[in-house]
């Protein structure tokens, strides 16, 4: 059974994605709130997370595991419009440069705000602005998770 602390913390994740997709503070502050409301949330938020950034950058067309996943251009331009601060800016612009988490400790916090930019960036590359709020809005509101790639 799905406890009610995985399901906050899964719409948690998903709420800041989307929040940092129309850039809204308010939405931001909301979701960051939420995703903190105790530490199982925390934990569960994070690994909506980590498991959705992986799956943007497998989902990329020229996805190879021989080669560093960099972030294109779409998602660097639309990075260039958010607002990061210390750790947080330096985490996003390692994983965009090569696909790898850097050598930072990050609270909680930090990592749910590295892992939901980095995956904005990345599913902006794959699918466009309008389709990744699309997606984001459909995983969000089905009664289960699917993989993004589906």
């Amino acid at each position: 059974m799905i406890s009610t602390q995985q399901i906050a913390g899964e719409n948690a994740a998903l709420d800041l994605m989307l929040a940092h997709l129309t850039h809204d503070p308010q939405a931001i502050a909301s979701a960051t709130a939420d995703s903190a409301a105790c530490p199982t949330t925390t934990a569960y938020a994070r690994q909506q997370l980590a498991g959705l950034l992986h799956d943007a950058v497998l989902a990329h067309p020229d996805f190879s595991p021989h080669h560093p996943a960099v972030l294109c251009p779409a998602g660097r331009a639309w990075l260039q419009h958010v607002t990061m601060h210390g750790p947080v800016a330096d985490t996003v612009m390692a994983l965009a440069d090569d696909g790898t988490d850097p050598c930072h400790h990050l609270d909680d916090a930090q990592w749910i705000a590295t892992y939901a930019i980095s995956a904005v960036a990345r599913i902006i590359d794959v699918y466009g602005r309008d389709e990744t709020a699309e997606r984001l809005t459909q995983i969000r509101n089905a009664d289960f998770l699917p993989h993004l790639t589906q």
